[in-house]
């Protein structure tokens, strides 16, 4: 269930990077452990010693293999380090993805310390995370779209798909600065336990106007969705009959995985002609790329329209508005 205060003045703000440092704590040191990027020391203990970020990524692979235990590495300097990171790791898959031997899980949560301002824009580090991330390959991407839902991510995951994976990696895509809530702290439990996770695409606003002509899609994920869902509340309000789609995880370390993700595109595209595509990361190479990339893959039904905004774009509920509507025109 959404936030009942999405759109209020009360409406809480939390920090996804906050919340993921309180999460992990709690984790058991017997199956985790948490080290940071900048000085490579263990949170809550002792300094370890000095690497870079490019080795810290292997470190931290070895160490996942040698203690058999999950390793998340907090990368709290955002963009500054990131290519650094994405070396580390494409240095790590040829050279142990074939060895079986090698069970590693590193899960990398790397801090977006920017707002939506002309910094991020001009920051290349931060907007083509993703895309790079995708063109690597075999690695778990997440783009939470609130705390809550960061906090779920990490604890099912934690339970169940880090661990014990050859060669494994997965990225966590947080901002630091606080962002609404879009969930209910409750969304995520059914009947006292956390929600099974299937890495499914979720929709998370339904159409009320069923009846009408002017029918669009926005699938987005990360905390833009809140300008998403506002532009979907407008845009109703003009008679338009909107979905909202929240697509948490980009990419899947599982073929299988993914291949379902596609078929998921595949269904939903053909249920929804018009869509529009919200990302707060370049458009070249990210979400936009793979719902596009998809389409163009299938034999569809009818005519989709796929049309995208990115960080180059203005990603104000007005804009979003503008460009759905934009749609239809074409």
């Amino acid at each position: 269930m959404l936030n009942e205060n999405l759109f209020e003045n009360n409406n809480e703000m939390s920090s996804q990077t906050e919340k993921a440092f309180v999460t992990l704590l709690f984790f058991s040191k017997e199956n985790n452990k948490i080290l940071r990027v900048d000085n490579f020391s263990e949170v809550g203990g002792m300094e370890k010693g000095l690497f870079n970020e490019e080795d810290s990524v292997e470190v931290a692979s070895v160490a996942s293999h040698l203690e058999d235990k999950n390793v998340f590495l907090l990368n709290e300097s955002g963009g500054k380090s990131f290519y650094k990171l994405i070396k580390g790791i494409s240095n790590m898959i040829p050279k142990y993805g074939k060895r079986d031997s090698l069970k590693s899980s590193v899960v990398i949560l790397n801090s977006i310390s920017q707002n939506i301002d002309s910094e991020i824009i001009e920051n290349l580090n931060n907007k083509s995370d993703v895309s790079l991330l995708r063109s690597l390959g075999n690695i778990n991407i997440f783009v939470p779209a609130d705390s809550y839902e960061t906090e779920y991510l990490l604890k099912v995951g934690e339970k169940s798909f880090f661990k014990n994976i050859s060669n494994g990696f997965s990225y966590f895509k947080l901002s630091s600065y606080s962002s609404y809530n879009i969930f209910q702290p409750d969304h995520f439990i059914k009947e006292g336990i956390l929600r099974e996770y299937t890495g499914m695409p979720e929709i998370i606003h339904i159409p009320k106007n069923i009846d009408s002509p002017f029918e669009v899609a926005m699938i987005s994920c990360g905390p833009i969705i809140h300008n998403v869902l506002y532009a979907a509340h407008e845009l109703e309000e003009k008679n338009y009959k909107v979905t909202v789609l929240n697509f948490s995880l980009i990419s899947s370390n599982s073929e299988y995985v993914n291949q379902k993700i596609k078929s998921f595109i595949k269904h939903f595209a053909n249920q929804n002609k018009n869509i529009l595509v919200v990302e707060e990361q370049s458009k070249v190479g990210g979400l936009g790329s793979l719902i596009a990339e998809t389409i163009l893959e299938t034999k569809n039904e009818k005519i989709i329209r796929v049309e995208r905004l990115g960080i180059e774009d203005d990603l104000s509920p007005r804009n979003i508005i503008s460009k759905a509507e934009e749609i239809l025109e074409l």
